[in-house]
């Protein structure tokens, strides 16, 4: 019934019972104008149904004494007398206690039925979650064992291409120890121990990423260790003629960090704010508080959101910007293994980190670090 009736529960509960005292009605006075009384008793449990199952249980009771009552005025109105005066007020009343039966089961039939939909609703949901959890636990399995190959892959690599700089490193040495009158060999030499110093920063990156240093951790000073970095970018800051907007909360908690590697991550990220920018911007820095008690005297996590004004992030690369590798930067200005260390680095500390599209343009990246049980400064 409800399948075919389901417009009826786009009424309200007023304009139900209006309907079902108007139905009533028109059965009663169908029965005062027929007298026919089996086929007739049937109909009243038409407006009876519609109230219990719509309306409710206590709906479907009054429309059951309503029912009772429009019938003994048509059998009274409508039949002649039945021998004692008392048989039509007794027929409205056993009448009266069948309607009133039918409402309450029905009425039961209605709450068992939605609490059967509420089961399958929230059965449901578990298992939509699940799902999407089975899927996130698959993709960060597939994901672990991907890291792990290209980490097994870097190290390698590392490990054999390492020691060929070095001797190329100390052959440029000696040429630039060397004096000589060629201007040429000079700029050459030069140019070979930049080349070699480029690629032994790679190097480092790849070992960096495959076998993670362990922490030298330390309470730090977040805003503190922001500043450290935004100095160390700061001449490309003034290049790029990009402005740097501080909106740095005082007063954090100090957080568990390595500070060097933290501030490797920031820098990382301001240069790729920076990059992103080559007309000039603005840079937002800010750092605040998440309160862990509801009166904000305890602080859960210490968050680092930067913010550039530049184009922002490809959709389609989305969903890649942390692979390893992976760069949108010509060749000779990135490797693509930035925001991978920055990732890695974040995760051993127990933080997370985020990038994301601002709506306004350009990209907002958001650091997040665990307070620690001890917060004092």
């Amino acid at each position: 019934m409800t399948k075919h009736l389901e417009w009826l529960k786009r009424w309200p509960r007023f304009g139900i019972m209006t309907g079902s005292l108007g139905s009533l009605l028109v059965v009663g006075l169908l029965d005062y104008l027929t007298g026919i009384e089996v086929s007739v008793t049937a109909f009243y449990l038409v407006p009876v149904s519609l109230s219990t199952w719509f309306g409710g249980r206590q709906a479907g009771m009054f429309m059951a004494c309503a029912s009772a009552v429009v019938w003994l005025g048509a059998d009274v109105l409508g039949r002649a007398s039945l021998g004692h005066p008392f048989v039509s007020i007794w027929n409205a009343a056993m009448l009266g206690l069948e309607f009133v039966a039918v409402a309450y089961l029905l009425g039961a039939l209605k709450d068992r039925n939605q609490h059967l939909e509420q089961t399958v609703a929230l059965r449901t949901e578990e298992l939509r979650r699940s799902l999407v959890e089975l899927q996130q636990t698959q993709q960060q399995l597939i994901e672990a064992a991907k890291l792990e190959s290209v980490g097994r892959l870097a190290a390698g690599i590392a490990h054999e291409v390492k020691n060929p700089l070095m001797t190329l490193s100390l052959g440029a040495d000696y040429f630039l120890s060397r004096q000589t009158e060629n201007a040429d060999e000079s700029v050459l030499a030069q140019d070979m121990k930049e080349a070699v110093r480029r690629a032994s920063n790679i190097v480092n990156q790849l070992l960096d990423y495959s076998r993670p240093r362990p922490l030298q951790s330390t309470r730090e000073d977040i805003n503190q260790v922001i500043e450290t970095a935004l100095n160390l970018v700061r001449p490309q800051l003034k290049t790029q003629d990009v402005t740097v907007v501080r909106e740095l909360q005082d007063g954090l908690p100090t957080v568990m960090l390595d500070r060097a590697r933290i501030e490797q991550v920031l820098v990382n990220l301001f240069l790729n704010a920076i990059q992103a920018m080559p007309e000039g911007g603005t840079l937002t820095v800010r750092s605040s508080a998440t309160a862990l008690s509801t009166n904000g005297s305890d602080a859960a996590r210490v968050d680092v959101e930067i913010e550039d004004t530049g184009d922002g992030i490809a959709r389609e690369n989305l969903n890649r910007i942390f692979d390893p590798f992976f760069t949108t930067k010509p060749i000779g200005r990135g490797t693509g293994l930035g925001l991978a260390i920055a990732r890695t680095i974040i995760e051993i500390h127990g933080g997370t980190i985020n990038l994301a599209n601002r709506a306004e343009g350009g990209v907002k990246a958001t650091l997040g670090f665990n307070v620690g049980p001890e917060t004092e400064a």
